[in-house]
Parts: structure tokens; sequence; C-alpha cells
């Protein structure tokens, strides 16, 4: 598939073997881009990375207010940090902090769920406004942060911060989850991993240069025991743990 001719044809992902949704998933080129979805239906509606959203909106409108500028920006007399985002996802986080000023650098290790992000990144980048400024500033990279991160030395500047948010495990309240997160986890799977995630925040915290941030729902166990976070900050559902370098 050519994601920049909106003409090319479209393909269907048989499920894993892995997945407990045993679901064929369908790609197709949309008008506003990249769009999967159930091949049956769209009774799990259809997901298409928009990185100048509603929801990124109303994210970039908390300016230093939100959690995640609380835990990663500096003061204002300082310059803005090189954020990595390790667990890039739909790039909310990484694009909300594109707009508040950071340089970023959006890790996908999924490799479908990178093709939407990196669609939603080219349709950015072509938009003359603040969400093409922030485009901008913002490089995504489909590949799993682990081996970027061990292969520091080969990167031309190492992250000032770093951004985790693994994958939270199933809640007890399957209705309460929205559409586009079960649609996500057909698509990449679903529950928590808690080793990788400790082995993640390990390499996180010797490689980032002045303090990573780990996202988590709210009553989420820390990935960590040692060393423990240097502050939290929390919302309604979710709380941003920060951690110094």
């Amino acid at each position: 598939m050519n994601l920049s001719d909106p003409s090319s044809t479209s393909f269907e992902l048989s499920p894993p073997q892995w997945s407990r949704d045993a679901v064929s998933l369908r790609f197709e080129m949309r008008e506003a881009g990249l769009t999967v979805m159930p091949a049956a239906g769209d009774a799990f509606g259809a997901i298409t990375v928009d990185l100048g959203s509603a929801s990124v909106e109303r994210r970039v409108a908390q300016g230093r207010g939100g959690l995640l500028a609380k835990a990663l920006l500096p003061t204002p007399d300082k310059p803005m940090p090189l954020v990595w985002d390790v667990t890039a996802g739909l790039g909310r986080d990484a694009m909300t902090l594109a707009r508040l000023g950071c340089e970023v650098v959006a890790f996908e290790r999924h490799p479908f769920l990178g093709m939407l992000l990196l669609d939603g990144h080219r349709r950015a980048l072509q938009r003359d406004d603040a969400t093409g400024e922030a485009a901008r500033r913002m490089t995504v990279r489909v590949e799993d942060a682990h081996w970027a991160l061990a292969r520091i030395s080969e990167e031309e500047r190492r992250p000032d911060a770093i951004l985790i948010d693994p994958m939270f495990p199933e809640g007890k309240n399957k209705a309460a989850v929205k559409k586009d997160a079960v649609l996500l986890r057909m698509l990449v799977g679903e529950g928590a991993r808690p080793q990788e995630d400790e082995a993640l925040l390990r390499a996180a915290l010797a490689m980032a240069t002045w303090r990573v941030a780990v996202k988590r729902s709210l009553k989420a166990p820390k990935i960590l025991e040692t060393p423990p976070p240097q502050a939290s900050f929390k919302g309604k559902s979710v709380r941003v743990d920060r951690y110094a370098c």
C-alpha cells in the first residue's frame, strides 16, 4: 500500500494466535487517511490517526497545567527538551508535547500501528497551522525503543527526557472500555507485560539525561519499587510518575 496514494488498494490482517479477539482487521485508505476496522463490520468503530484531533487540542489547551507538561516541561526560562516517547501508540501524547514546544521522537514497535502513525504524521506535516508546525518538531520511528536505547551511542543526541506509557491490563468493567481501545487491543494485543515494562524503565533511567515520566492508570502499581518517583501528578483516571535521572 502506498500511503501517499489515496486510491491504493486495501488489505486485511488475520488475527494473531495470541489475540483473545479472533477478528480479522481491514486497512483501507480513506479520505481522512489510513484507517483500520474489523473486516466483518464497524461494531468496534474504526481508527484513523489524527494528530490535530479534538483530543489533542484539549490536552494542549491545558498548557503547563496538564499532567504531561507538569512531568516533562522545564521552567519557562529553560530550553525545551528533546523527548523520546518510547510507546507512542496513536501519537496523541507525542503530538501534545510537540505542540507545547518539545522536540519529540515517537517510537512505535508494532508495524501496523506504526503505519497508522506514519500516515497521521504525513498528513499533519501537510498542514499550515499549529499542528503542522508541531509535526515538524516530531519524528516517527517504527522500531522497538529497547534497541534504540541499547544503541544510544549511535544517536545524534541523547534524549533529555523519556515518556513511557505501558499498555494497561484489561479493566474489570469491560463495558467502560472505549471502542477505539478495544479495536487497538485487537491490533496489538492486550494486557500488561511487567517484565518488559521494568526493563524499558531501567533502560530509560540509564539513558535519559534529565528525567523520565511514566504514565499509569490511577491505581496501577509502580513499575519499579526503587528508585521511587521524584513526584506524581494525578488526574481523574491517570497519573504520571516522574523520575529524576
